[in-house]
């Protein structure tokens, strides 16, 4: 079901005009490029075979990867602290870059707490904006608005909010590209497949050589922590698209969303009402569209 066009407070908020992902995703020299991810293994899901051809200037993580609440961890691994679960995270994802070519000097975490990013979008997004700043990002992939995960969508609000940031500043702003991740608005788990949402442009889906998706398989497999979290997603093909406008104040798409379906503490509502608390805060709450 596509999201409704409603609008609020003026509409949704517009990225930079989008074009088509080009021919450097598949072939050819890649633009200057930053990955910016919820966790450690998002980046893997959503663009494993990409990394090492975009050569990113840096893999972002605006969370680390560890929730407070110990029923969300791994089982067998509830017992050994949120500190040494997040280091366990981190050597899992410094593994797994290294089969992907992108070195441990390109990775940056900007510290959320897992579960917990939509708290602190804020600074996220200014974060980001300085980032933009001084990295100059032509194009940034990330993640879709779309209920899959409450720090997927904190992560997509904060680009869209630094970008559109950037250009109230008269800076240039980098391109928004998604990788597909999941949801559920089919009312059951839906992975590797974004969901259409009105304005998107055509997505491209990118099949993986044998070696590719060998090499997919290998990093996925470095997560060993995630094993039971990893087994829907496959190695077989990555789909991207041109960020299309969201309204961050309104659902991703009717009925429940995919975290509220896990029982984590926070659900849509909380999510949207922290969403508006946050672009209000930037000074973007008037704005049409991010």
């Amino acid at each position: 079901m596509r999201p409704a066009a409603l609008r609020q407070r003026g509409g949704p908020i517009t990225p930079a005009p989008a074009s088509p992902p080009d021919a450097w995703l598949s072939s050819g020299p890649a633009p200057r490029c930053l990955v910016v991810v919820a966790h450690p293994d998002d980046e893997t899901i959503g663009l494993g075979a990409r990394l090492g051809r975009l050569d990113p200037v840096e893999v972002v993580h605006v969370t680390d990867g560890a929730p407070r609440d110990r029923r969300f961890l791994p089982p067998g691994l509830a017992g050994v602290g949120r500190e040494r679960y997040m280091a366990l995270r981190r050597e899992e994802l410094a593994r797994a870059l290294a089969l992907g070519d992108v070195p441990a000097p390109r990775l940056r975490c900007l510290g959320a707490v897992d579960q917990e990013a939509i708290e602190e979008a804020p600074r996220l997004a200014r974060e980001l904006l300085e980032l933009f700043d001084g990295a100059r990002p032509e194009v940034v992939i990330t993640h879709p608005y779309e209920g899959g995960h409450p720090d997927h969508d904190a992560a997509a609000l904060a680009v869209h909010a630094a970008a559109l940031l950037a250009r109230r500043g008269g800076a240039a702003a980098p391109r928004i590209v998604e990788a597909a991740s999941y949801h559920a608005a089919r009312g059951h788990l839906v992975v590797g497949e974004f969901l259409p949402h009105p304005g998107a442009l055509e997505e491209v889906a990118l099949r993986l050589s044998g070696e590719e998706a060998a090499r997919k398989r290998a990093m996925l497999a470095c997560f060993v922590s995630q094993r039971e979290t990893l087994a829907p997603f496959g190695a077989a093909i990555e789909r991207f698209r041109p960020a299309p406008a969201y309204d961050f104040r309104r659902p991703p798409h009717e009925g429940t969303l995919h975290y509220e379906r896990l029982g984590f503490p926070i659900d849509g509502a909380r999510f949207r009402e922290l969403a508006a608390e946050a672009l209000a805060r930037l000074g973007l709450g008037r704005a049409p569209c991010l």
